[in-house]
């Protein structure tokens, strides 16, 4: 596991050791750098990895991976796109939907979550009411401990992920014009930052959106004006793609056009009760993707198996 965030997964491992789950010896837990760990890997061995695209690459690319053949799964970055569809009008439970999704996913875990939404695709002519209902929404959220009960997001994972994040900010600042969010820490104390919004006047010249996550409570807001599946595609590979519209017609080209990127497409609907939304994953599903997304996935549930045995 992560060093900074361990502390999780050596419960979890207690559980499994306290249930005597498995045999004695079958499952170890290192907690630091791997160092020469996997450079020691060979022909009868596979290699699991959830992270960053760029240290994905890395192990792909170590000598003996090539060499042995080393069977190697990633799951990494993605772009999530929530994508707004042009017959949804402002205020409608539909919209109202839309909005929640994005403002959860933004907030939750502080947007430490590969799942999150990063993008948001509306209509050129939802635009702007979009953008006052998201500031409105996201201005709304307090940030600070939450044994709190009034709090509704918490600090980021450590000091190196805090100045990641604002350093990632201040990139897609670059192209984008901030609307709702304080710039650079929050509070003197701890590792905070606001829920940030930022606007794009057009997709022409967007770059930083479409290559860098921002692996905390940030997300952009992109207009389009023909069909946005093209857009979403620049991502270069997701974990999910959510979808809100009522026209079944838009739905079918939106779906086969966002399809071959991502592992999951979400389509968004009131009448769902007790979703859990786009950045909800079940042990039945499959979290992974193409593309940066790593093209591998999480392994979780009984399909998981398959990549441990031969």
């Amino acid at each position: 596991p992560a060093t900074a965030t361990a502390l999780v997964a050596y419960r979890a491992m207690q559980v499994i050791a306290e249930q005597k789950i498995l045999p004695d010896g079958a499952l170890s837990l290192l907690v630091g750098a791997p160092r020469e760990l996997p450079a020691l890997l060979g022909a009868q061995d596979v290699l699991a990895f959830t992270g960053s695209g760029e240290t994905g690459e890395r192990i792909r690319a170590l000598p003996n991976v090539i060499r042995h053949s080393v069977r190697v799964n990633v799951e990494a970055d993605s772009l999530n796109a929530a994508v707004l569809g042009p017959d949804i009008e402002a205020r409608s439970d539909m919209y109202e939907l839309f909005l929640k999704d994005v403002v959860r996913d933004v907030t939750q875990k502080a947007g430490q979550k590969c799942t999150a939404i990063r993008r948001v695709l509306v209509p050129q002519e939802a635009l702007a009411a979009v953008r006052d209902d998201l500031v409105e929404m996201l201005g709304a959220i307090r940030v600070g401990n939450p044994a709190d009960e009034e709090v509704r997001m918490g600090p980021l994972a450590s000091g190196a992920q805090l100045a990641d994040v604002i350093a990632g900010m201040e990139m897609l600042e670059i192209e984008s014009r901030r609307i709702s969010g304080k710039p650079g820490r929050l509070l003197e104390k701890g590792f905070f930052v606001s829920p940030a919004l930022f606007e794009y006047e057009s997709d022409s010249q967007a770059k930083a959106v479409h290559d860098r996550e921002v692996f905390g409570p940030a997300v952009s807001l992109l207009p389009y004006t023909e069909h946005p599946a093209a857009i979403v595609a620049r991502g270069n590979g997701g974990l999910v793609c959510s979808l809100y519209s009522d026209d079944a017609a838009w739905l079918e080209q939106a779906v086969a056009g966002v399809a071959p990127w991502h592992g999951r497409i979400f389509l968004g609907h009131p009448k769902i009760e007790l979703s859990p939304g786009p950045g909800t994953v079940l042990p039945q599903l499959v979290h992974g993707g193409p593309g940066r997304a790593g093209g591998g996935e999480e392994l979780g549930g009984r399909r998981a198996l398959a990549f441990y045995m031969q």
